[in-house]
Parts: C-alpha cells; structure tokens; sequence
C-alpha cells in the first residue's frame, strides 16, 4: 500500500479550515496526513510505537483484510467467468451404444467436436461436427459423419443487448461493490487502529497522572510531617495526608490494570505477540479545526463506501427489473441452419459443402407463447418490490449520511470547546494548588485544602486528557464518515 493521489488530500483541505492554538502540548496528525512528532521519552525496556507505524502494523498483519483480500481471489475469477460469456465455448460429444435390434447385434459410437458461440445481442452460432461408426456383426463397419451449423436470433424474450449483457453488468457492478467494501474494510481497521492507539496513549497518560498524583501526595505528607515537627500543624492533620496515599496508590493501582487492558487490546488488534512491551510515544493534542457542513456532505456522497455500494444496489435492481419484464414477452426466434452428411469423416469436404448450394439448408421461426401462467409474472413483480425498496434504502442511506455528517461537525466543535475549556481548567487548578501550598507553609491554609486542591487538579489533568482525546478521535471518526480515510493516509488498495 503506498501513496495516493492529491484529489481526496485536496477536497479534505477545503473542508478542514485549521485555526491556533493548540489544544494541547503538540500537534497531533492532521487530516490531511500530517504526523506528529514523537516523545522521545519512553520507560527503559518497552518499545516505542509511533501511530504512523502503528497503523503499518495494522495493515500488514490484520486478519480481517487479509480475510478480504482472500476473497477478492473469488470475486475476480467470478468477474472473469462473467465476461468469458461472449468467447467460442470449445466441447467433444461422444456416445457408445451397445444393443441388439431384430436379432442383430451392433454397436454404434459418436464422437465429434462442437462449438458454441453466444453474441451481445443474443444471436446463438452453434457448430457440431459428429462421427458416427456403427459395428453390425457380420457386416462391415459403416462410417458417417455430419456437419451442422445453426444460428438463432431472439426477437422478444431474450433478445437485445440490454438483455444479453445483464449477467456481465450485474458482474462488473458486484465487482466495483467489492473493491469498495475492501476499502470500507481497509479504512475501517485503519480507524480502530487509531483509536486504540489513542486508547493506549490516553492509559499511559492516567498511569502518569496517577504517579504524579502519587508524588504530590507523599511530598505533602512530608511537608506536613515537617511542620508537625516545627510545631506548626497537629498531629491529627497527618491522618489526611496519609489517607491521601492511601487513595492515590489504589487510583494508581487502576490507572496501570487499565493500561494493560488498552495495550493487550492494541496487541489483539494488530495481530502481534501479545507479550510486546509496546510504548504509544506520540503525545496527546488535538489542533483546532473549523468544518463545513455542506462540503464535507458533498465529499460523503462521493466517497463514502457503505453509501456508493447502495446505488451499485439499485443499479442491480434496475437490470433485474429489466430483464424481468423482458422474460414476460413471447418467445420469437428467427432459426436457420444448414447441414451436410457424408460417407466419411471428411471435414474439409463437408465445411466446402456447408457454403455450397448442394449443401442442406433450413430458415423459420419459433413461436412459444405462454396462456394463463401466473408464474411467468412472479420474477417481474419480485423484481419490481426489489426495486422499490432499494430507493427507499438509497432515501434511508442519504438521510443517514446526513446525519452522521451533521452530528460528527457539531460534536467537532463541541468538543474542541471542551477541550479548550479543559485546558484552562487543568493551569487554573495548578495556580490554585501552587498559592495554597505557599499558604500551607505560611501558616495561613490547612491540609485539608491543600488536599482537595491536588484533587482539583489530578480530576483537571484527567478531563483534560479525556477532552483532547475525545476531540482527536471525533476527527478520525469524520474521516472514516466521508470515506477520505485511505486519502488521509495516503494508503492505496492493492485490489
């Protein structure tokens, strides 16, 4: 898989119209494919996974494509079968029969080459040359052969291209659904490769915040061991700094089983040992994104997969439908033929004789037509409610995508608010915390405060990283939602 062209790179930025600052410490990947660079901090023994190199994992080890990709081997051979309907259909008849007629016994065996050729307008061509020996006993073998050629040209039922060609553009319609669900599948995993690794990412944040949270506590608690020694605080007041590292090692304790989870979850998804002591180094931020309704829908309707395999449907329903009604007329066939016997298998003879006047010769007109068969309207009105249904799915798809498009832009700006707000948030708590710890060592605060405080800002630091993530996820989501996912990552489907 590698790059693509700019036309989906370029519609995506006339949707996304970037504005500063940042919402957090750095700039995470933008949607146009931009990376954001790596913390180069990472625990001694793990191994450092960027989200660029996450997702190449993703793509080169997931079962689910490689699943796909497997069935593409069928549905390329069934795209071939389909367009072979039109080439010369080689075959060999032969019989043997054994059996006694009036008392006299003989066998006869035929064997001769045909072949059969159908046109895009439904003219049949069929060609036979048949051998014939029969053994009598008592007699000498007798030998004959026969040339026949016969065409034969719908005029109603089965006749017309639009008619002839159905299987073919019903083969070639199913073929482009199945590259677009490759796709859909691709830009899928692609998309929950990315939230788990944000989901790793935003666990060893927690893990990092509960730590830090952990430091704060037992810093706090010899702070106020300090002024009990000075005479400054009671004893009682350490009983709230040790309930705080009680609290904070159990939160602690949460933060790493949740990270285990998240990167084991990881690990599942990109179909690795499960022992990798994998490391998520790109930091949490989201940049601030203004999207247009009314493109981004545009840019849905011509790209979103699951949307552009539901017209393929209603393309289907509408040759069914066709061909249906088509099967409903009489039966009128324009039939001729022309035939030469020989004494010997003779075939240059015979094929001289079938363009020769000497030649037999034979042209007419099949006529089959139906009375009273109620059966004979059953596929056309199967076909007709197929049809019908299949616009109100298309109506359905539309309203949906709608939807969807309209409720990922305003959660995008919704969230980018949070996000925003969060981060005030987190740097007040911080200055709050900051001054009462002053005012702790002057005497003027107690460590009840101070307490609450550090919990203000560890719950601060939490929704902060919860709104950052949650806001870099709804981007990804908008992505897989106008079907630029593969485009954003410059990904190209071998299909």
């Amino acid at each position: 898989m590698t790059g693509r062209g700019a036309w989906g790179a370029a519609m995506l930025a006339g949707i996304v119209l970037w504005a500063a600052p940042a919402l957090a410490q750095s700039s995470p990947p933008r949607p146009n494919g931009a990376r954001a660079a790596a913390s180069p901090a990472h625990p001694r023994g793990t191994v450092p996974l960027t989200l660029a190199e996450t997702v190449f994992l993703a793509l080169r080890h997931n079962r689910s494509i490689q699943s796909q990709y497997i069935q593409r081997v069928a549905d390329r051979f069934n795209l071939r079968v389909a367009e072979a309907t039109f080439a010369p259909r080689f075959g060999i008849e032969g019989s043997v029969s054994h059996g006694r007629t009036a008392g006299v016994t003989g066998t006869v065996t035929t064997l001769g080459p045909t072949v059969n050729l159908t046109t895009p307008i439904g003219t049949r061509f069929t060609f036979g040359w048949l051998g014939m020996q029969s053994n009598t006993r008592g007699q000498n073998p007798l030998a004959t052969s026969r040339a026949t050629f016969q065409v034969v040209q719908p005029l109603l039922a089965g006749g017309g291209i639009d008619v002839t060609m159905a299987p073919v553009r019903v083969a070639r319609i199913q073929e482009v659904g199945s590259k677009l669900q490759l796709r859909s599948l691709v830009a899928e995993q692609v998309t929950q490769t990315i939230l788990a690794y944000r989901a790793l990412l935003q666990a060893q944040e927690q893990l990092r915040i509960a730590d830090e949270s952990l430091r704060r506590a037992r810093d706090l608690a010899q702070v106020n061991q300090a002024l009990v020694a000075a005479g400054r605080l009671a004893q009682v007041e350490l009983i709230q700094a040790e309930t705080s590292i009680a609290q904070q090692e159990l939160g602690l304790t949460t933060a790493q089983n949740q990270h285990q989870q998240a990167r084991l979850a990881l690990l599942t998804l990109l179909a690795v040992n499960q022992s990798s002591p994998i490391w998520a180094v790109e930091r949490p931020a989201a940049e601030s994104a203004r999207v247009d309704v009314r493109q981004a829908l545009e840019v849905a309707t011509a790209n979103q997969p699951e949307y552009l395999r539901t017209l393929l449907g209603a393309e289907v329903a509408r040759i069914n439908l066709d061909v249906a009604r088509n099967q409903r007329l009489w039966e009128v066939n324009v039939v001729a033929g022309t035939g030469y016997n020989a004494q010997r298998a003779d075939l240059i003879r015979a094929l001289d004789a079938l363009g020769s006047a000497r030649s037999d010769f034979n042209i007419g007109l099949q006529l089959n037509i139906p009375i009273g068969q109620i059966a004979r309207e059953q596929p056309e009105v199967n076909a007709n409610v197929a049809m019908r249904q299949t616009q109100l799915g298309i109506e359905g798809a539309r309203d949906r995508l709608r939807q969807q498009v309209e409720d990922t832009v305003r959660n995008i700006d919704t969230l980018r608010r949070q996000a925003e707000l969060a981060r005030r948030a987190r740097e007040l708590a911080a200055q709050q915390l900051e001054l009462e710890l002053v005012k702790l060592q002057a005497g003027r605060s107690s460590n009840f405060q101070v307490v609450s405080f550090q919990g203000y800002l560890q719950s601060a630091e939490s929704a902060e990283l919860s709104a950052v993530i949650a806001y870099a996820n709804v981007l990804t989501q908008l992505d897989q939602i106008l079907g630029t996912t593969l485009d954003t990552w410059q990904i190209r489907v071998n299909d």
